[in-house]
């Protein structure tokens, strides 16, 4: 527990191991549930751009997100796990 009362969800780190070891998502949308006392997914993503991700982050409120970025090098492919707040 946070020192704000707000805890994740544990369906948030379920589905970032799901992102980071079985690269079964894209990206995860996280948000504060309603009753504003835990941190709970809005959205995971099997496949989508990078543009298809910022088209769900809403202007105006509070999410949270991971995407898993894909890019080249002249050594080769590669990728990194980007957090978003």
């Amino acid at each position: 527990s946070s020192a704000s009362g707000v805890q994740a969800d544990k369906t948030c780190l379920e589905a970032f191991q799901s992102l980071k070891l079985g690269k079964k998502f894209k990206y995860i949308i996280y948000k504060l549930s309603d009753d504003q006392k835990n941190i709970v997914v809005e959205k995971q993503a099997e496949r989508g751009t990078y543009d298809e991700f910022l088209s769900h982050l809403p202007e105006t409120e509070c999410r949270w997100a991971v995407y898993d970025f894909d890019y080249s090098t002249p050594e080769g492919e590669r990728n990194k796990i980007v957090f978003y707040t």
